[in-house]
């Protein structure tokens, strides 16, 4: 059964924030604060950046309409993931000041769930009113707030029966999940009875791949913490490794497809258990956006292409794909997002107030079990 919010227990409240929308309150401000404290209307949880001695801030929000295509959404939930946590270190910094998403102070978040308040021009089988769950790209004015614009295409209708919070923590993970899948060239017209390994299955990327692999009839091998192997195969793996007792040793060569989500170091050790002709492979875990924060654009561009060319070379013969994953919106993946949402879940282990933000940047900082959700409108 899918994780309730019901059962996440509460963050810490240390690192969190009081004064709402009146500049940066302190530690002991905040613990004193009525935990039953409502958030005020219109809202952001501002990221200033790895240089500021409070990183975080709620400030006021303002509001626009819809525009074509666009929806607005009054945000009930929405999650913390590791990618927020870094880009609040200024992790990417040269890429998601291209995309204008990487100029401090930003709002963080990718994906979000609630009710839709306006509905711009051109938007079909969308109302005002409407349960929704969805993503934004990366952008300055993310999904950490009370309130969200976002592409009508990006959206989502929720299920009845799964909570806000459930949801909250799908799009990014998943979306970010299919395209690695597909970076291998696996799919579900040709996964069933495919043997397929998945480095990192304790954490939300590769909880979510066993779970669609199994649902498209592939024979997942996860890779994962001990603690968590009764978890991956009520979630449908076939065979669970534990990863701190030398995962690799035991494994031959005979996967059709090996998934990286866990470690960088771990990347060729993967494409070593691929068999001839094998399908591919695809990691998330690259050094792409570190090495070019790093070096600059073209020393940078330079030395992973360099990197990537070496580990594709390991590749066994046969096998042609091997994938860089980055996240991005994908219609492909939402729609098999919105075909499977009922069936897959992924745990919740921090559920906070938007004052409380902080406490769920720390919750993912620290690796701690479950997904870290903030709810905007407490």
């Amino acid at each position: 059964m899918p994780f309730s919010a019901r059962d996440a227990h509460s963050c810490s409240r240390a690192g969190s924030i009081s004064n709402l929308g009146k500049g940066r309150g302190t530690v002991a401000e905040a613990a004193a604060a009525p935990r039953n404290e409502k958030m005020m209307d219109d809202v952001e949880l501002a990221c200033l950046g790895p240089a500021s001695a409070d990183r975080f801030a709620v400030r006021p929000l303002t509001r626009r309409p819809p525009g074509k295509g666009e929806i607005e959404v009054r945000v009930e939930a929405t999650s913390v993931n590791p990618i927020d946590v870094r880009r609040s270190d200024g992790y990417g910094a040269r890429l998601f000041r291209l995309m204008k998403a990487g100029r401090f102070p930003l709002v963080l978040g990718n994906d979000f769930a609630g009710s839709i308040t306006a509905v711009g021009e051109d938007v079909q089988n969308l109302s005002t009113g409407d349960a929704v769950f969805g993503l934004k790209p990366a952008s300055a004015n993310g999904t950490h707030a009370t309130h969200v614009i976002a592409k009508a295409a990006h959206v989502l209708k929720a299920a009845a029966s799964r909570e806000p919070c459930e949801l909250a923590i799908l799009p990014y993970s998943f979306v970010t999940m299919y395209l690695a899948l597909r970076g291998t060239g696996l799919t579900r017209d040709n996964a069933r009875g495919q043997d397929v390994l998945v480095h990192g299955a304790s954490g939300g990327l590769g909880l979510l791949a066993v779970q669609l692999l199994a649902q498209w009839g592939a024979n997942v091998t996860a890779i994962g913490w001990a603690d968590s192997h009764s978890l991956l195969r009520s979630a449908g793996a076939s065979n669970a490794v534990d990863a701190a007792s030398k995962p690799f040793a035991g494994l031959d060569a005979h996967f059709t497809a090996t998934l990286n989500f866990a470690s960088w170091d771990d990347d060729l050790a993967l494409i070593g258990c691929l068999r001839t002709g094998a399908l591919g492979h695809a990691t998330t875990v690259h050094p792409l956006l570190a090495t070019i924060d790093r070096l600059g654009w073209v020393r940078g561009a330079v030395a992973s292409m360099t990197i990537k060319r070496r580990h594709r070379m390991a590749l066994p013969a046969g096998c042609r794909r091997y994938g860089w994953t980055l996240f991005r919106p994908d219609q492909e993946a939402l729609t098999e997002l919105g075909a499977v949402s009922s069936h897959i879940f992924l745990p919740v282990g921090c559920s906070v107030s938007l004052a409380q933000g902080p406490a769920a940047f720390a919750h993912v900082r620290d690796g701690k079990q479950g997904r870290a959700v903030i709810r905007p409108s407490d």
